[in-house]
This record gives C-alpha cells, sequence and structure tokens, in this order.
C-alpha cells in the first residue's frame, strides 16, 4: 500500500498527484495481467474489421466474413474503435493492444479521481475511485469500449457539473458525441444521462419561467446531441441498433457477459452494495429523487447484465458524489485533521511539471515491458486444430463454435457464426445454439442445410457425442482446445 505521508513529502519535490498515481498503477495492473486483458475472442473479429476498412477504404454494411449471412445487414458502429485496433495491432501487435488498452484504464481512472476531488475529501474520493477501478477491471479488455470510457466519465463529469452550477451543459461537448457514436454504442446511455439530467433541471428550477429556460436550454442541448449521435456512417440505423440488441433475448440469455453477474464466489459488486446500503442505513446518505433514480437505473442496468458493471462502477460516484460530499463532510467537521489528511490535501492538487515527467518515465518503462517480444492472448485458441485441417486439405464450410468465429475471421476462414450477433438475428443464434447443446434435433438439418464439410467445436459441446455417432461423419482432431469432425470421404484413406 502507498505511504500517503511520505508521497506528500516526495511532493515538496515533484509535485506528485493522486490521480497521477492512481492512473499508473491502473496502467501497471493492467499491463500486469495481460494475457486476461487480451483473452477476448472478439478481438480476432475486431482486428480483421479494421484491417478490411483500411483496406476497402470503407465501412460495411454487410456480414462480410459470414458464410451463413454474408448479405445481411450489419451497422458496424464500433468501425472507428475497429480501426485504431488494427492500426495499433498491425504496427505493435498484441503488445501494443496491451498499452492501448492501458491507456485507457489509466486515462479513465485517473480522470474519474480527478472529478471526485471536486466534491469529496480525497480519502473518500480515493475510496470511491478503487472501488469504480474494481468494477471495471474485470470488464477492461482490449475491445472497443475500453476506448469509449475516458469520454463516459468525462460526459458524466461535464453534465454533473453543469447541474451544479444552474445551467445547461456547453455546447462543446457536441463534437464529443460525433467521436463517441462512431467509436461505440455506449453513447446512448450518454444521451440517457443527458436527458436524465434535463428532467432533473426543469424539475428543480423554483418557478415555470426558470422551469421553461430549463427545458428550453437543456431540450437545445439534448437536440444537438441527438443530432451529432446521427453523424456516423450508419444515421438513425446507429441510433436504433441498441433498442435491436437489448429485443435479442434468447441472445442476451446465453452470452456470457450479457447474463446476470452471479455471486456464488465474491463478486466485487457486493462489496461496492455494502458499503453504499452501510452508508445509507448508518450515516444517512440521502440523494435529491433523480440521483437516486439515475443510481436505481445504473444498478438494475448492472445487475441484469454484467457487461454494465464498470458503468455503474465509472459513472455513480459523479453522480451521487455532489449531494454525499456536504453529508459526509457535516459529519467529520470539527475532526482535528490527522497527519494523512493533510498529506492527503496535499496530494489532491494537480500534478506539477517535475511529476508529469517522473510519470512520463514510469510510463515509458513499463510500456517498454510490455512490447516485449512474446506477449500474447492466453491459449484458447484452435491453432493447431486449423492446421491439422489445413494438413488433411479440409475445404467448404465449417460448423463453428461461438467462441471461435473471431479466430476464424481473422484467420481468414469464413465462419457460421461469431460475436457480431446483430448480423445473426436472434431466431438464428437460438436455433444454432439449440441445435449444438442438442436441446433440439435441428443439428442434422444444419449440417445438411449449409453443407458443412466440418466442425470445430469444444471439447465440452454436447454436439461432438452426437457427431462421434452419426453416420457419415467422423473426429479428424481433438485436444483441450477444440474437435474436429469432418464428412467421411473427406481425409485422406
Amino acid at each position: 500500500m502507498v505511504d500517503i505521508v511520505t508521497l506528500a513529502s516526495r511532493r515538496s519535490r515533484f509535485g506528485i498527484s493522486l490521480p497521477l498515481v492512481f492512473g499508473l498503477l491502473s496502467y501497471a495492473a493492467t499491463l500486469g495481467w495481460g494475457r486476461r486483458t487480451l483473452s477476448d475472442p472478439d478481438t480476432y473479429w475486431h482486428i480483421a474489421v479494421g484491417r478490411w476498412i483500411l483496406a476497402h477504404h470503407a465501412v460495411p454494411h454487410q456480414g462480410i466474413f459470414s458464410y451463413s449471412m454474408p448479405d445481411a445487414p450489419w451497422v458496424a458502429h464500433e468501425w472507428l474503435s475497429e480501426l485504431l485496433i488494427a492500426i495499433v495491432y498491425d504496427h505493435l501487435g498484441w503488445g501494443g493492444l496491451l498499452v492501448a488498452t492501458g491507456l485507457a484504464a489509466a486515462a479513465a481512472v485517473s480522470l474519474l479521481l480527478r472529478l471526485l476531488l471536486r466534491w469529496l475529501e480525497p480519502a473518500q474520493a480515493m475510496i470511491a475511485t478503487a472501488l469504480g477501478w474494481d468494477l471495471a477491471f474485470f470488464h477492461l479488455l482490449a475491445r472497443p469500449h475500453v476506448f469509449s470510457l475516458v469520454i463516459l466519465i468525462f460526459w458524466a463529469g461535464a453534465l454533473v457539473k453543469a447541474r451544479s452550477e444552474g445551467r445547461a451543459p456547453s455546447p462543446w461537448l457536441l463534437p464529443l458525441v460525433v467521436l463517441w457514436a462512431n467509436l461505440h454504442a455506449s453513447y446512448m446511455l450518454g444521451l440517457v444521462l443527458a436527458g436524465l439530467f434535463a428532467v432533473e433541471a426543469v424539475l428543480e428550477a423554483g418557478d415555470w419561467p426558470a422551469r421553461l429556460a430549463a427545458a428550453r436550454a437543456w431540450g437545445l442541448f439534448a437536440v444537438g446531441a441527438l443530432a451529432a449521435a446521427l453523424i456516423t456512417p450508419f444515421g438513425i440505423e446507429g441510433l436504433l441498433l441498441p433498442f435491436a440488441l437489448m429485443g435479442m433475448k434468447f441472445t442476451m440469455s446465453i452470452v456470457a457477459e450479457w447474463r446476470s453477474p452471479n455471486f456464488q464466489p465474491f463478486h466485487p459488486l457486493e462489496l461496492w452494495l455494502a458499503i453504499v446500503l452501510a452508508g445509507a442505513i448508518s450515516f444517512g446518505w440521502r440523494l435529491p429523487p433523480m440521483r437516486t433514480l439515475i443510481l436505481l437505473l445504473f444498478l438494475h442496468m448492472a445487475l441484469q447484465h454484467q457487461r454494465y458493471i464498470d458503468v455503474l462502477g465509472l459513472v455513480a460516484p459523479i453522480v451521487m458524489a455532489p449531494a454525499l460530499g456536504p453529508l459526509i463532510a457535516a459529519r467529520v467537521a470539527g475532526r482535528a485533521a490527522s497527519s494523512i489528511d493533510r498529506a492527503a490535501v496535499e496530494l489532491a492538487k494537480p500534478a506539477r511539471p517535475g511529476a508529469l515527467a517522473l510519470g512520463a518515465a514510469v510510463l515509458l518503462a513499463v510500456t517498454a515491458a510490455a512490447l516485449r517480444p512474446g506477449v500474447a492472448p492466453e491459449a484458447h485458441t484452435p491453432t493447431a486444430a486449423l492446421a491439422a485441417v489445413a494438413a488433411a486439405h479440409i475445404e467448404g464450410p465449417v460448423l463453428n463454435d461461438y467462441s471461435f468465429g473471431g479466430y476464424l475471421i481473422f484467420a481468414g476462414i469464413p465462419p457460421m457464426i461469431d460475436g457480431r450477433n446483430e448480423v445473426y438475428g436472434d431466431a438464428f443464434v437460438e436455433r444454432y445454439a439449440k441445435a449444438t447443446q442438442l436441446l433440439s434435433d435441428q443439428l442434422p438439418a444444419l449440417l445438411d442445410e449449409y453443407h458443412i464439410a466440418w466442425t470445430l467445436l469444444e471439447p465440452v459441446t454436447p454436439a461432438n457425442i452426437l457427431l462421434d455417432h452419426l453416420p457419415g461423419w467422423r473426429r479428424l482432431y481433438a485436444d483441450d482446445t477444440a474437435v474436429v469432425h469432418v464428412r467421411d470421404g473427406r481425409t485422406p484413406q
């Protein structure tokens, strides 16, 4: 644990600040867990999409990579992030993606702490930031959403600051929406948050003229933000995509990150909830009605879909801080400040040039270690299985496991299905999932309908059992990662 008093004494020489320290620690932690950060199979198809955009100087509007849905409409709403991911990977490899993810995380954590220091005492701001980081860490993957975290935090801070000052947000925020809408669909959360703060501004205005003025100012900003969100290659289709995804009920139920969090093992969300409940029950924490509604909305989203847990951890403290800061300060008023309190206040000040130079040196040193040869994702790719298929000269359509779709695209092999659920639709995903899990009798029909020449499934997938006994099929290869079956007559005799 960092000694705050020691840091404060060093500040007199270097000008160290808490956000700088937290940013460097989060960066080092992200790089230290490198293989986990790079472990998501969707990263592979994000790289492939970015490469396609670079090669064609266009944004795809169809399924392109999939042989089962090549012409299906596709809103590639993360196209700008995918372009960045491909450029970084092609020039710096997996180490580059790891560094980019770490930098995005460090910037998000530093910004969150800097914002919270506006309303909270340093100790409280650090606790809130540490809890938020803990919630966000499990979803810290080399994927497009990471590049939008800083924008989400900055946007929430700007909205809260505007409300604290009794005004509408600056129109200079609107270009940020354009960037956000082309990076990741989380911009929809930003629009919703702006709408909720607009309602709060109207409801808390003192009289009717003030309410009309608030409605006009916030309404113009909301309309501008909505118009800015349409400046993408997809226009209104991009705006409607999140609603279409949320309507895919079956898909949401089987994709891990869209499921509810599992509290059987310890989950950081449990600690976060315990602290918030303890504060409300024992210390009288109270929020204005609209802030309570916003908190409950983000909590509902996190409990329904675990991919939103990081949003709860990173945005909820900003929403709550202006109301809780004075309440907490009132409870500790009159207490003599300790040396740690005084040191924390000193460290809460912005970093000076000497500290920034020192931080840059540490950053470069850690980055050099991350860019060393050998940085790679966790070994859960069917590399050996694909080599066996190539050696046996197997060609034709493949029925693949959902988790292997991204790697197949990356390897230049059209998959039957991959992580772009919007391309396939809920009905197709349900038919595929039930067939491969042997929850229906559709597997033989799928094999024939799509003229499947070989299958690439995880060893635990129940379909392997049926394929082992299905006439006309034989097992070609198996290891701890994948099992390959081929039609009879397609392997050398």
